[in-house]
């Protein structure tokens, strides 16, 4: 009786990951379920030898495989992360300050990982009471600094490059949430409105915490507007807001005839 699996050359783990690698990178992903059924071993295996490639910080896992490292991700997360911080920083202050005026006292609010969200933080009033639940390290420390902040930080294993947990662990958690505002930092806007993410674990996070709340407002600078990021996370629906700053007009017209909502903070 045989397996059923490819009864081709046996490799040991560190053989299949020098060719994982080069899978990775010459093809910008892989599937775990594919590579096992070419090197004849369990789908287990597979993830477990791109476990250890995404901690040697040589690709980045997603659920079922590996993808092609960003190159942001090749900096180091913490500078990686402060490079970030200095981009469009007045604009990321201003876009912060006009959200704030959206959120009502005793709301729970979900947010995600950015730098535009850490600055929503930083900018809500002190007599302003909420509960806060997000996977990011850095939202959750800012949050604690307010004194009218409840946080719940989830759990899960941490990604470098968004200092945030992005595994299922997280995803199932926030599933179970119901929160009245989401805020969410725009990787990139689609000229046809589609909002998409950088990294691919981001993206499904995005997306459960949009399905989480019962309402979502988008913080995106103006490079962020018309601009194509690599994951989809969807359309984004009417009822959304999106603020932003000195918008292109044509750009900002297209939102409006969408009949999506609009802030300039400009």
């Amino acid at each position: 009786m045989t397996s059923g699996r490819n009864e081709g050359p046996r490799y040991s783990s560190e053989e299949r990951k020098t060719i994982l690698l080069e899978r990775v990178n010459r093809d910008g992903r892989v599937l775990a379920g594919t590579m096992a059924e070419e090197f004849g071993v369990s789908e287990d295996s597979i993830r477990r030898d791109l476990r250890d490639l995404a901690e040697a910080g040589l690709v980045q896992r997603f659920h079922g495989g590996a993808a092609k490292l960003n190159p942001a991700s090749l900096l180091p997360a913490p500078l990686e992360f402060q490079r970030r911080r200095s981009v469009n920083s007045a604009a990321k202050s201003r876009i912060a300050t006009a959200a704030c005026g959206l959120i009502s006292d005793e709301a729970v609010v979900l947010l995600d990982s950015s730098t535009t969200v850490l600055e929503f933080v930083r900018a809500l009033p002190t007599d302003l009471r909420l509960r806060v639940v997000t996977s990011a390290v850095d939202i959750a420390a800012a949050a604690l600094d307010h004194p009218g902040i409840t946080v719940v930080l989830i759990g899960g294993r941490l990604n470098r490059h968004t200092r945030s947990s992005l595994d299922a662990t997280a995803l199932d958690a926030i599933r179970n949430v119901k929160a009245d505002f989401c805020i969410l930092g725009a990787c990139g806007i689609d000229p046809d409105l589609t909002l998409r993410a950088d990294d691919f674990e981001d993206a499904y996070i995005k997306s459960a915490m949009m399905k989480a709340a019962t309402r979502t407002i988008l913080l995106a600078t103006a490079d962020k507007l018309g601009k194509t990021a690599a994951h989809l996370i969807g359309p984004i629906p009417v009822e959304f807001t999106i603020v932003t700053e000195t918008p292109d007009a044509d750009f900002a017209d297209r939102i409006r005839e969408a009949g999506i909502t609009l802030i300039d903070a400009g």
